[in-house]
């Protein structure tokens, strides 16, 4: 198809779902309908968004960003008072591999080589960090998961001086996990990217990465 063609497709499908899009509680369920009408990839996604808030008034950004927003702030009220779970990350870019272990015990650690398809790493430091950082994230939701609480506290404690915490709310808002980054300098996981072979995360006993003080008696 041309620009053209991209453009008069783009206002013809958003004139058509006028009325589910107006009624959409979140970005999620335009999402899904962009999914649905096949107008969700690179070319035609911009034009999409253009022409909502032409035709319609509605910004899909602000509207995904509110969401996020309202979401992370349940997040912090329900881990208030959840468990905490401290891990050390590290990625290292050199050499594509990542590391994270509890920093209480870096013998509870997942470590390996980044695969092709992850969707973070592009090749660069930060990307690697990042990375790991990421799996952390997910790493904890499991840990929540398996605690059966519906909140989870995670310090990540990264050496990467660019990694902050709101670079994880949209996964920690998936995961129900309440994310803080702290920068150090001394980092186990740094030296666990080199170490050979892999360990996977289902090696890990996930009881033993709660805080020793959080764990429920």
């Amino acid at each position: 198809m041309s620009t053209s063609q991209d453009w008069d497709r783009a206002a013809e499908v958003v004139a058509a779902g006028a009325d589910e899009l107006r009624g959409a509680p979140t970005h999620r369920e335009i999402r899904a309908w962009a999914k649905r009408e096949n107008v969700q990839t690179k070319a035609m996604w911009p034009k999409v968004k253009t022409e909502m808030r032409k035709q319609l008034d509605l910004d899909y950004d602000e509207l995904a960003a509110a969401t996020v927003a309202a979401e992370a702030a349940r997040l912090d009220a329900a881990a208030a008072d959840a468990p905490l779970v401290r891990l050390c990350v590290a990625g290292d870019a050199e050499v594509s591999t990542y590391a994270i272990c509890a920093a209480a015990d870096d013998r509870q650690s997942w470590y390996g080589t980044f695969f092709d398809d992850d969707r973070i790493f592009d090749g660069s430091d930060e990307s690697a960090e990042r990375s790991a950082a990421d799996k952390a994230v997910f790493l904890a939701g499991k840990v929540r998961e398996h605690l059966g609480v519906p909140a989870l506290r995670l310090v990540i404690e990264s050496s990467h001086p660019d990694i902050s915490a709101d670079m994880f709310t949209l996964s920690g808002n998936r995961h129900q996990v309440q994310v803080r980054v702290e920068h150090v300098e001394t980092n186990p996981a740094v030296a666990l990217c080199r170490a050979p072979g892999y360990r996977t995360w289902r090696e890990i006993p996930l009881q033993k990465l709660v805080e020793p003080a959080e764990v429920a008696s």
